[in-house]
């Protein structure tokens, strides 16, 4: 096998390259993206339901039970929490406990909720603490619905190995029929 034929072959593999990586990054960020918006969804959900009961004259204290044994450890569990605040932005209820308090909230969330209307973010309260968000305004404050994202992203990281083991062994086993159908195609012109 000559240098020439190699880097013929690997010219000519070249767009089918760019095509596999291509698709592969297509179905990724397909994929990726509709696990990470689908983990909303149940957020969406309660944001909406609890705002709308506040609109209706329900309480904080109606929407979020002032008990330890409704308190959830974030760090922890996986199960939805809510977090109330007046319009000052103070929190007015909270579900959502880590290191037995309320977690702070990035500066400029609930003003970004305020202005758009609903703000979807992922927060990282603490180390190895991430959690989907859903930020809504209502009449006299703000309510945050958000569940931890941690099996979404293991998810995400598996989905890794589902797309890149098979774009890398597409690549190698196409370059290799490239170089293959060059090789028997230059034994058969000596051949003749």
């Amino acid at each position: 096998m000559d240098r020439r034929t190699v880097i013929a072959s690997a010219l000519a593999w070249l767009p089918f390259a760019i095509m596999i990586i291509g698709i592969s990054a297509m179905v990724y960020l397909a994929v990726q993206q509709n696990y990470r918006s689908s983990a909303n969804d149940p957020q969406i959900q309660i944001a909406l339901d609890a705002r709308a009961a506040l609109n209706n004259g329900a309480t904080p204290q109606n929407i979020v039970p002032n008990s330890p044994d409704a308190q959830i450890d974030i760090s922890q569990s996986l199960a939805p929490f809510v977090i109330l605040y007046d319009a000052k932005g103070q929190v007015a209820a909270s579900s959502a406990v880590l290191a037995n308090q309320t977690p702070a909230l990035p500066h400029g969330v609930l003003d970004d909720a305020k202005a758009t209307g609903m703000n979807l973010i992922t927060w990282s309260p603490g180390h190895g603490v991430r959690a989907a968000i859903v930020v809504l305004p209502y009449a006299n404050g703000y309510v945050l619905a958000g569940r931890s994202i941690r099996y979404v992203e293991q998810r995400e990281d598996a989905l890794n190995a589902q797309v890149g083991i098979p774009c890398v062994a597409t690549l190698l086993l196409s370059f290799a029929a490239i170089l293959l159908t060059r090789l028997l195609g230059r034994r058969m012109d000596l051949g003749m």
